[in-house]
């Protein structure tokens, strides 16, 4: 078998990042020498400039001497030297888990191209925001520390919910009651919406836009979006419009529509972003969003352990604040009321983007078995020409436990290339990123594939029935044994994290009276803390949640847990 020995790397100045990305990695590898020249016996690496190339997108020419990445864009360059590197045995599997070959295979001669799934390829898990890690599995997400220099991201203002930023309540609401939701007859201040059809509000709108703008001149994208709950205003203008389209989203898109319009007038190259989400979900009947307006679908209500084609099980009503959701209702084979307004908005949106859920956030520890869902729902995605996913998880500082890493390698790897092959991303991530226990965490890992007739929404409790006393047994006998093959670290930490999340929920199901409950919480807290866990419920204080756990470990109402707050 050949090998490479010695290189001629050239193009720092299509991409000085991609260039000394790829110069460092190849000096990890033995035997490897990087020259200034180039000779007999040695290959040269290239960037070439190729404008035809989309963005994002490279080829890969090798030939028997030399090897060419052709770009378009300094993310093209970026991605391609990453791809290039895979091909020969490089891994990113986490930001501290790499995989480097001891030598590097000669590549047959021929080209190979990569375009992406998606346009917008983002992960809401705080472990996937770090730039110099993000770009390695080809993410451009808008709150990741992605640089210029790696490639970009997408530059979103305000990424979600932003009524109350742009007609602030506080400020208006005694004034102008008027402008905030009429419901049963009432202005409502708590919880409230605007009024979209006060043309008051739309102009207050449309300058709080074009001041972002002006303030924030690299920004494409900009978010007119609704507030994080229910609560649309049901005016005798706004009950008209919503009335005649059939849904909540009638008034929506005739607001956001009109707001797109003005500005587009001052700056025609952005877009205005928006929500179909909870009562604006369903597609209107009649209208169209611009050609400037991103349609931001988000399913929070759907079942997440089946794949979206297969499964109509959906929540009824769900407080986001409070983290917490009314039961599933329906068996799989009901009318399938997410995918039914896939479907329609897919018709009548020219950018269509999902927001979507991969953990639960009720209990961010507690075992998720969605794995077996991802590719299917992501390629179902793909199949109705959705341009972006957003993949939120466990955005808490820190680490997080529940095979997150796993998690965020497959759903990156999937939103770059919807046909990889999942089985061999979770060998290889197991065998990399778990040592010797890396069989051992495979299997653990397949026992979270799904919830087999269960449904699993993202406020689920402890006492969820798919999280089964055999499965819990199984699960945890697996770390242990895992915990006898494995004694080092890093292995050794990342084995005790995921053990965490069946001893949260072994400790959430105790009963209160079982003697030394409260020691082995308190050693479980410390264990968390040592290992990086900053939270067990969604923007919820530690000691809080831990004072809970004490107290009341199965019950939804959280009021008496301390929130607390920092910059997403």
């Amino acid at each position: 078998m050949e090998y490479y020995s010695t290189f001629c790397i050239k193009g720092r100045e299509k991409s000085p990042y991609a260039f000394e990305q790829l110069v460092s990695y190849l000096k990890k590898t033995n035997d490897v020498d990087i020259v200034d020249f180039a000779g007999e016996g040695i290959c040269c690496v290239s960037l070439e400039e190729d404008t035809d190339t989309p963005k994002d997108s490279f080829k890969i020419k090798v030939d028997t001497d030399s090897i060419k990445i052709c770009s378009g864009s300094v993310s093209g360059f970026v991605y391609g030297v990453y791809s290039l590197l895979e091909m020969w045995g490089y891994r990113f599997f986490a930001p501290d888990c790499e995989k480097t070959p001891d030598k590097l295979i000669k590549l047959q001669p021929g080209e190979h191209i990569e375009r992406p799934s998606f346009i917008a390829r983002e992960l809401f898990w705080r472990e996937a925001m770090d730039g110099s890690f993000a770009v390695k599995l080809k993410l451009n997400s808008a709150r990741s520390s992605i640089e210029e220099k790696m490639g970009g991201k997408l530059m979103y203002y305000n990424f979600s919910h932003s009524f109350n930023d742009l007609v602030p309540v506080e400020r208006y609401f005694d004034e102008h009651p008027e402008y905030f939701s009429e419901i049963d007859g009432k202005r409502t201040k708590n919880k409230t919406q605007l009024c979209l059809t006060n043309p008051d509000v739309l102009q207050i709108v449309i300058d709080g836009v074009l001041k972002w703008k002006k303030e924030n001149p690299d920004y494409k994208i900009f978010s007119v979006s609704m507030n994080d709950w229910y609560n649309n205003c049901t005016c005798e203008n706004c009950h008209k419009i919503d009335s005649h389209e059939e849904s909540g989203a009638g008034t929506v898109i005739h607001f956001v529509n009109k707001v797109a319009e003005e500005v587009e007038k001052t700056y025609p190259n952005i877009f205005i972003h928006t929500f179909a989400y909870l009562y604006c979900r369903k597609p209107p009947k009649y209208l169209k969003p611009r050609h400037n307006v991103i349609i931001r679908l988000c399913g929070i209500e759907n079942c997440f352990s089946h794949p979206i084609e297969e499964c109509g099980a959906h929540i009824s009503a769900i407080d986001v604040q409070q983290g917490n959701a009314a039961s599933f209702r329906g068996e799989k084979q009901d009318e399938n009321l997410f995918l039914k307004d896939l479907k329609g908005w897919a018709k009548i949106a020219e950018n269509l983007f999902i927001w979507d859920y991969t953990t639960n956030y009720a209990n961010y520890l507690q075992p998720f078995p969605n794995i077996n869902v991802l590719q299917k729902n992501i390629k179902t995605y793909k199949q109705f020409n959705v341009k972006g996913v957003f993949a939120q998880g466990n955005f808490a500082f820190g680490h997080a436990s529940a095979l997150a890493q796993l998690k965020i390698y497959i759903l990156a790897k999937l939103l770059w290339n919807a046909d990889e092959n999942v089985e061999t991303l979770i060998h290889e991530f197991c065998e990399s990123y778990y040592g010797k226990a890396g069989a051992t965490m495979e299997e653990y890992a397949k026992l979270f594939l799904d919830a087999g007739e269960h449904h699993a929404g993202i406020y689920d409790s402890p006492a969820a029935p798919y999280l089964s006393n055999e499965l819990l047994f199984k699960a945890d006998e697996l770390l242990k044994s895992a915990f006898r093959k494995e004694t080092e670290n890093p292995y050794l930490e990342r084995l005790q994290r995921e053990h965490l999340s069946i001893r949260y929920v072994l400790l959430a199901r105790e009963n209160l009276s079982n003697p030394d409950r409260e020691k082995r919480i308190d050693l479980f807290a410390q264990d968390a803390r040592r290992l990086g866990i900053s939270e067990l419920f969604e923007r919820k204080d530690f000691d809080s949640s831990i004072k809970f756990l004490k107290e009341t470990p199965l019950n939804s109402n959280r009021k008496g847990v301390l929130s607390i707050s920092y910059p997403l």
